[in-house]
């Protein structure tokens, strides 16, 4: 395996899932250069910063725990996030994840907002209810209200992907 230098310089330019792969391939055999692909996220051009965080998607499926201390700083990430790509592959990670210690209300919280939200994509909105799910099954007491939401969601208005996450929920919660 090639051990790839400048994750900037590759990230910034034409891209491919290829390339996503090699990075995650790269890190996964170097891990001392996770922080620095890590950091891209922050980047302040938005497809650098947004393909580093689809290869810390990846990155997260492999190595969960390289992102056990981090759940609190990707909260943050995406409480402050306006890319909707970013938003989607940030709730995927944390949705990997254990619940974090103190339990995330701010995190509830925006997907409670996000997750029936017409202005948000397909993934953003499935994700949260998904995450939403995910949450209150940690905090029961959570469940009712949760389903109450879902279960006075207008079909007519959310696309197909939202309206088969919300039925699996409803059978799941019932």
């Amino acid at each position: 395996m090639k051990r790839i230098e400048d994750f900037r310089c590759l990230l910034a330019g034409p891209i491919s899932k290829a390339y996503i792969d090699d990075i995650v391939e790269s890190v996964h055999h170097y891990p001392e250069d996770f922080d620095r692909i890590y950091n891209l996220m922050d980047d302040k051009e938005i497809k650098v910063s947004w393909r580093a965080t689809w290869a810390c998607e990846k990155l997260a499926i492999l190595h969960p725990e390289w992102f056990a201390n981090k759940q609190n700083e990707l909260i943050d990430r995406l409480l402050s996030s306006h890319h909707d790509g970013t938003k989607r592959i940030l709730l995927s990670i944390l949705f990997t994840l254990p619940i974090p210690e103190p339990f995330p209300v701010n995190l509830l919280d925006y997907c409670f907002n996000k997750m029936l939200a017409p202005e948000e994509t397909t993934g953003v909105q499935a994700l949260s209810i998904k995450t939403a799910y995910k949450l209150c099954k940690k905090e029961p007491d959570l469940l009712l209200e949760f389903k109450m939401y879902l279960e006075n969601a207008d079909l007519d208005y959310y696309t197909m992907g939202v309206k088969t996450t919300i039925r699996r929920m409803l059978e799941k919660l019932s």
